[in-house]
């Protein structure tokens, strides 16, 4: 009975790992409280390099800040997100999807536990909102990425889909989180 307790514990220990990146949802709100800058901006370059261990790659992306909503961040913030390519290697993180140059976002920031000076997404990529633009010319955000699963209660998992508005809605949430 041990052994097989043990087999269905890893088989699912296994399973969870295959299925990719598993995240407790964050709404806009706990987002905004969690972050110490809260911007809209755009990608101006990145470059990928590994930690001073030689065991983590790091991708770091150039933002240049075109609007605060929360905090006052400089004008330009480097932020730092795991996976990226080095030194022909290759590590990916599932979820986690770095901003290509030229790509608008609104990014909820915290700084990095490392103290290096760069920013971290809050919950992973849930702090990282797409910008795009509808076929009627709204702008649009999302953050729902693929490969993510959210935790949905105990023992209970589903793919994470994300929070889909119109930028003026996550602008209007983030601006009522502030002022509470």
């Amino acid at each position: 009975m041990k052994m097989r307790s043990a087999l269905l514990v890893l088989t699912a220990v296994l399973v969870g790992v295959a299925a990719g990146t598993m995240v407790k949802p964050m709404s806009v709100e706990q987002l905004t409280h969690a972050a110490n800058n809260v911007v809209e901006g755009r990608a101006v370059g990145s470059y990928s390099a590994w930690n001073p261990q030689h065991t983590i790659i790091y991708t770091y992306t150039k933002i240049e800040v075109t609007r605060s909503l929360k905090g006052s961040a400089a004008s330009t913030v480097t932020v730092k997100q795991l996976g990226g390519s080095a030194g022909g290697y290759t590590q990916k993180v599932s979820g986690v999807s770095p901003l290509r140059t030229g790509e608008n976002a609104v990014l909820f920031l915290r700084p990095s536990d490392a103290g290096d000076g760069n920013m971290v997404i809050v919950g992973l990529m849930q702090g990282q909102f797409r910008v795009t633009q509808s076929k009627n010319g709204a702008l649009r955000v999302s953050n729902g990425v693929p490969n993510a699963h959210e935790i949905t209660g105990p023992g209970t998992v589903s793919v994470y889909r994300g929070s889909a508005l119109t930028l003026e809605e996550l602008e209007g949430r983030v601006r009522q989180a502030v002022g509470q």
